[in-house]
């Protein structure tokens, strides 16, 4: 079977309770990230010796047959190319495949803790991880490459990158490019709605408020078309648009005018006429939450619908990366944040010792096997080395674990440009002196689909006609789509007020408003993997 194309993606299972295996927030960085690939060469252990000392005992769990097999084979190679790169006598490493049924994994996982192990890396995925966290001594490190945050803990951490992390980078990008405002859509699914949880907190970190915020089936062009046209106030800036130009055309009909005064009414109505929407929105910026298809068909329609990044900024997250997207100049001038590139000395030895270049993945299981021999040979004891607060430089950047298992990575920020290689406009960060991230992403509230905050269009602000004749009754123009809604969740929320055909002298007041509620979500990774031949 030749595989083409292996994407590993996540979902996120909303539940009642949080875990509490956090030991502690991780300490300020005191100094640069240490090279991972030679942190061990520092110091000495009787691990390596020729003197007879101990043997350390390393096993690896991964999925080396069955659906998963390529990805986890990748792996597998990036941590023998690790382990074979320098001579280390007294190091055992033992490899486990960890695929099949349920009951079968739980036999491997029971057989390779067996053998003792000093170190674990691996699983893969985020329930074999919960199963190895609740089977092992919480003395051995497990160093896993799963997104679920709730399987984590016991000194069961990740090298993976968690997603929400590039929710905070990318509006932080958002807050240094002058946004006010900004409309979130996100996918209605468990991932989107802790992607937009993530958001509402981050928006008010940074003061952008967030104007509305829409789900959208994920993959449904239907529903990815109406999220499209109530973001993009479409209704009400077609009306506004045809009522600015029954207006001008009226005028021109009816009236006596002067020469000059045709003349602009005229160029007016030309212009108006070119588009089918009129009004400004009340938001310039869009953040999108969904992966990079998704997020394409979404722009189409809002084009469609009048709004296209001239109109308002477009960002993304880390779930554009590798998608079709950078291909699409009408996407030309969006943003999103994501990962370094892997280093060029990693990408020439994997693709010596596998025949391709390696994925984030491959390059995450080489860092996890250089940060076990670092464990290993430190004299600096365990913990403080695998939760140094100044972190390490990896193959794909700087990175540094938390003691609840969490991973901290930096990233950088990407511009499309329509030519299929997105340009990288700012560069990731190099130390951890500075923090990185602000938001706790535990016990967050779930955020409720949110229509636009509007105070409408009214038509009369986009013409310009003579004075004498807005007395008029037949050229009056009322406020259309006006809706009063709080900007964030941090103040009560007033009850949605649509208005249409209100008179321009006429005051709108907001009703009385109740307390928002919200549901409590913990943050849970379902991993999976999805291959197509």
């Amino acid at each position: 079977m030749h595989i083409n194309k292996i994407l590993i993606f996540f979902s996120v299972l909303l539940a009642s309770c949080s875990t509490n295996r956090a030991i502690k927030n991780v300490q300020p960085a005191t100094s640069n990230p240490t090279d991972i690939q030679d942190s061990y060469l520092y110091s000495t252990s009787v691990y390596g010796s020729d003197s007879g000392g101990p043997t350390a005992n390393v096993a690896v769990l991964l999925p080396m047959t069955g659906d998963a097999k390529v990805v986890g084979n990748d792996i597998k190679t990036s941590v023998e190319t690790a382990f074979l790169r320098k001579v280390k006598p007294n190091i055992k490493v033992s490899f486990y495949d960890l695929s099949g049924d349920k009951t079968r994994r739980e036999t491997v996982i029971h057989t390779a803790l067996y053998e003792n192990p000093d170190v674990i890396i691996g699983p893969l995925f985020a329930e074999d991880t919960s199963i190895l966290r609740d089977m092992k001594s919480s003395k051995i490190p497990a160093i896993s490459f799963t997104s679920d945050v709730n399987s984590l803990g016991d000194n069961v951490m990740t090298m993976n990158l968690i997603p929400t992390q590039s929710i905070e980078a990318i509006v932080r990008q958002m807050q240094q490019d002058g946004a006010k405002n900004m409309v979130v859509l996100a996918p209605n699914d468990n991932s989107g709605k802790l992607m937009a949880s993530v958001a509402n907190k981050v928006s008010s970190v940074y003061n952008i408020p967030i104007k509305g915020l829409f789900y959208y089936t994920p993959g449904n062009s239907d529903s990815i078309k109406e999220v499209s046209m109530r973001a993009s106030m479409y209704n009400a800036r077609s009306a506004a648009n045809s009522r600015a130009r029954e207006v001008l055309s009226d005028i021109l009909a009816k009236e006596s005018l002067t020469a000059q005064q045709k003349y602009s009414l005229r160029h007016q109505l030309e212009k108006i006429s070119r588009t089918e929407t009129l009004g400004d929105l009340p938001y310039d910026s869009i953040l999108f939450l969904g992966n990079g298809e998704d997020s394409k068909t979404l722009a189409s329609f809002l084009r469609y619908y009048g709004v296209g990044n001239k109109d308002a900024a477009f960002y993304g997250t880390t779930l554009w990366h590798g998608s079709d997207i950078a291909a699409d100049f009408t996407m030309s001038g969006a943003k999103y944040a994501t990962l370094p590139e892997i280093s060029n000395n990693f990408v020439s030895l994997y693709n010596m010792m596998a025949g391709k270049d390696p994925d984030y993945l491959a390059a995450f299981g080489y860092d996890a096997a250089n940060l076990a021999l670092g464990m290993l040979f430190s004299q600096k004891g365990q913990n403080a080395f695998l939760f140094d607060p100044s972190g390490y430089t990896g193959t794909s950047g700087i990175f540094r674990l938390q003691p609840s298992g969490e991973s901290e990575r930096a990233l950088r920020i990407m511009e499309l440009n329509g030519t299929g290689i997105a340009t990288t406009l700012v560069d990731a960060p190099q130390n951890f002196l500075n923090p990185l991230y602000s938001i706790n992403t535990t016990n967050l509230r779930q955020v409720d689909e949110k229509e636009l905050s509007t105070r409408g269009i009214n038509p009369g602000d986009y013409i310009t006609i003579p004075d004498d004749l807005r007395r008029k009754s037949a050229y009056r123009t009322k406020t259309i789509g006006a809706n009063y809604v709080a900007d964030d969740d941090s103040e009560p929320a007033y009850a949605p007020v649509q208005i249409y055909e209100s008179s321009e002298t006429e005051t709108v007041s907001n009703p009385e408003y109740e307390s928002a509620k919200y549901e409590t979500i913990s943050r849970k990774y379902i991993d999976s993997v999805e291959i197509e031949e």
